[in-house]
């Protein structure tokens, strides 16, 4: 082979070999988000329980602050991924107690009503498992205080009518840390699965060539933008 045929087949060789190169998403494999086991947007639902001021002012088993920015990110993460979200409050017109703060009212959309009780498990309410099952999911992430109280009994009884329960242990708090901690082992003993807000997010995105991990191929964002403002500041302080 002379010398000009010889650069001629190393160049098709180097153009065949980039050409078949893999890019990073070719062994991506996809899965069907309705019927997937693991969290998907399209098969959860998040169940905000009494975020009101009266109780928060009581939780001591985590920094406050750091409980509130917690339940922001998961309710921005839910409004992103276009995830349903019921809120549901105690003893608003019955009793005076003061509605949903405004830091997390406001992340709330519009659309989205308000559903007040009289019962400390919501579960025990009608509108709340009516929207639960017109909803459509399975998997429900369960926020709200105290943990021993309103979240536990409410897991315990959707775990019973067949609801796959995700305990976000961070966006919970109580008066105590055994309080918290002893709720939390109730609820996974009767099968509930215990998690995080960030674990959740993840999950449910899945992988960075969803759309909504981040704006214009840059690392801001989306639920990159979450995390950078909800997550990494938090690193290490609970």
């Amino acid at each position: 082979m002379n010398t000009s045929r010889l650069i001629i087949f190393l160049a098709f060789l180097f153009a065949s070999t980039l050409s078949s190169a893999q890019s990073p998403t070719a062994n991506y494999v996809s899965k069907d988000p309705v019927s997937d086991n693991l969290l998907t947007s399209e098969n959860t639902v998040l169940l905000l329980i009494d975020w009101q001021q009266d109780l928060i002012n009581v939780v001591q088993n985590i920094d406050q602050e750091i409980m509130m920015s917690n339940v922001q990110a998961i309710v921005k993460t839910a409004n992103l991924f276009e995830i349903p979200v019921i809120e549901t409050t105690i003893g608003v017109k019955m009793a005076g107690s003061k509605p949903t703060v405004e830091s997390v009212k406001s992340l709330v959309n519009e659309d989205v009503k308000n559903i007040d009780r009289v019962s400390l498990n919501a579960w025990q309410n009608k509108a709340v498992v009516e929207a639960v099952k017109e909803t459509g999911r399975e998997k429900i992430l369960i926020t709200g205080l105290w943990t021993s109280g309103c979240p536990t009994y409410t897991a315990l009884d959707a775990l019973v009518d067949g609801y796959e329960v995700y305990i976000l242990t961070d966006v919970m708090g109580d008066a105590t840390n055994v309080a918290h901690e002893m709720a939390i082992q109730r609820m996974v003993q009767a099968g509930a699965i215990p998690f995080t807000w960030e674990g959740a997010g993840a999950e449910i995105l899945r992988s960075y060539t969803n759309p909504k991990a981040m704006t214009g191929g840059e690392a801001n964002g989306g639920f990159v933008e979450i995390m950078k403002k909800h997550f990494y500041p938090l690193a290490g302080k609970y």
